[in-house]
């Protein structure tokens, strides 16, 4: 029986670009544009993104539904970014962080405002500033700790042999005149 192959006039190929796990799909790149970028049109809209980006309708929705690996690496890279620009952006805040504060003393006629260096904010700040230190400028600033020997030489390893195991209830006399 001869075999009769289908033709279909007129239907979109699925993968125009012949992607797979070793090729990757320029709609890939074009859609993470559209769906991350806030002034894109699409923005945060998968469906939307995926469309625009050249996939079909069934495509789009499969895509925004089973979020493949290759989506979900790169979401997770976009928003490990963003945390670390907001992270940076707190480090900065508390380096330029003022730590006086103005107080109220006194009662009556008296009352008079003083600043005052307050101990906490001091405390915060010194903190995130040798946090910095320690990894933007680990070169000159890291609390790396080396072991070393007496005055700063190698430390020497001895193995020790030729110790000799006692049994429970061996006097200490026993065990002298035995290593004599």
């Amino acid at each position: 029986m001869k075999k009769i192959k289908k033709k279909i006039i007129g239907k979109k190929k699925n993968n125009p670009n012949g992607a797979n796990q070793y090729k990757v799909d320029p709609r890939q790149a074009l859609f993470l544009a559209y769906y991350l970028d806030p002034k894109s049109e699409t923005f945060s809209n998968g469906l939307q993104s995926a469309l625009k980006a050249g996939y079909e309708k069934l495509t789009a929705k499969v895509l925004v539904s089973q979020c493949p690996d290759w989506l979900s690496e790169k979401l997770n890279n976009a928003k490990t970014e963003k945390m670390a620009v907001k992270a940076e952006r707190v480090l900065d805040e508390m380096l330029d962080m003022p730590v006086d504060v103005q107080e109220l003393t006194g009662k009556g006629k008296n009352k008079a405002m003083v600043v005052k260096t307050e101990p906490a904010l001091v405390k915060v700040k010194q903190d995130t500033a040798k946090f910095v230190a320690e990894r933007l400028g680990k070169d000159k600033w890291s609390s790396r700790n080396e072991l070393t020997g007496k005055g700063g030489q190698q430390i020497v390893i001895q193995q020790i042999t030729g110790m000799k195991i006692y049994k429970d209830g061996d006097s200490t006399e026993n065990q002298k005149s035995e290593t004599n």
